[in-house]
């Protein structure tokens, strides 16, 4: 009989709250990282969204898909906690919390939401009115609250683990850090350094994300216009990454076509994950206006398919890029426009951005070392009974 020293740790993998954008692709990376390495050490049962059930490959771990999120149904939060004992679970992984139950086992959370941990003002103005700013403010303080409830926590960068000291009054020994990084797919891509466009072909700058105030995305309109009237021979047209039917996009267009631009804009619709290195491909420049980010796989997504960034200046831009950026003033669409140009007019510059990209790219984790780094922290937090853990 096997010795509960010997048997394999079971761990329930949660990652029902996950919906969109880039920690859909996180959640799922791990998950196909965990399918492909079957590690004896653990037993893994996924419970996940319908979103990141759509991008994991082998789905035999899954053991419940949920339809409901748990950040808004409470029977979800029970179905949650009953998976947690059906499971039999040693340890509970979510992915990015706040899961919105407390669980009974030890409790590893991954936090990747800037506006808890780092956000400023001026990712609290992009909200629009006082009224959003206020239902911001109460949202961050009720997820906040929640994510207090795990036992231990893990960030993408110092500055969130430094927040979750600050503001949440957590002891950073039980925050750990694990770089974000870009999917499997994009490492795997032949290295393709992107060339500056010829004359007379269309300039292609790439957006993608979803639709939240703090992406910025509605500055792109006003960029165009900055950008037309700075160099008016320029054939050039943003890609945008937004669904059809929900609005955003919409009004995006109507703000461009009010502006005279609205032919230099196009969208692509949400992209799979295993098509995204292609889109990239497909365009000449990563466009990144956000105004808040913890380390988004936006940038090493850029980095790893020679495509050289133009980004917002601000901190979490410089600690994730370095010099494979040309940073503007976050605000101010001509700036970005200004910087844009400056990129196309001088090849050097170009080049070196892109091969300044490759070599930040290469310090950090690929796919597989994020999962192997997660896996340590959970097989730590298993061998060990007490909440002395130092993470």
């Amino acid at each position: 009989m096997m010795s509960d020293a010997e048997r394999p740790l079971s761990v329930l993998v949660n990652a029902t709250t996950l919906i969109k954008g880039g920690a859909v692709q996180v959640a799922a990376s791990f998950i196909n990282e965990a399918m492909r390495d079957a590690t004896p050490e653990i037993k893994w049962f996924m419970v996940v969204s319908p979103q990141v059930a759509a991008e994991v490959h082998d789905k035999s771990a899954i053991v419940e898909v949920f339809e409901e999120s748990p950040a808004k149904s409470k029977a979800a939060r029970q179905q949650l906690l009953d998976a947690e004992q059906a499971s039999m679970a040693d340890i509970v992984f979510t992915v990015f919390g706040p899961a919105y139950v407390k669980f009974t086992e030890p409790h590893l959370s991954g936090i990747a939401d800037g506006w808890v941990t780092h956000s400023g003002w001026q990712a609290f103005r992009a909200l629009g009115n006082p009224v959003r700013m206020l239902k911001s403010l109460m949202l961050v303080t009720y997820k906040a609250w929640w994510m207090r409830l795990a036992d231990f926590w893990v960030v993408e960068a110092e500055a969130a683990r430094q927040g979750m000291k600050r503001r949440l009054g957590i002891n950073p020994d039980k925050v750990a850090v694990v770089s974000n990084t870009c999917a499997r797919a994009f490492i795997e891509e032949p290295r393709e350094a992107a060339r500056l466009p010829q004359p007379g072909e269309t300039l292609r700058l790439l957006y993608l994300s979803s639709f939240y105030k703090h992406k910025n995305v509605g500055i792109i309109p006003k960029v165009a216009a900055a950008l037309k009237q700075l160099r008016p021979e320029l054939q050039f047209e943003f890609v945008l990454t937004l669904p059809e039917n929900e609005g955003d996009w919409s009004r995006i267009k109507s703000a461009a076509d009010s502006l005279g631009v609205g032919a230099n804009l196009t969208n692509a619709g949400p992209i799979a994950a295993a098509d995204a290195p292609a889109l990239y491909k497909r365009c000449h420049i990563a466009f990144m206006p956000s105004l808040l980010e913890t380390f988004s796989a936006n940038y090493p997504e850029a980095m790893a398919t020679g495509r050289p960034l133009v980004a917002s200046d601000l901190g979490f831009a410089h600690n994730c890029c370095g010099d494979a950026a040309s940073y503007f003033e976050a605000e101010s669409p001509q700036a970005a426009a200004e910087q844009i140009v400056a990129l196309i007019e001088d090849e050097a510059r170009w080049n070196a951005q892109i091969e300044a990209g490759f070599a930040r790219l290469a310090e950090l984790p690929d796919a597989h070392t994020r999962y192997s780094e997660y896996t340590k922290l959970i097989l730590q937090l298993g061998r060990e009974s007490s909440t002395e853990v130092s993470v």
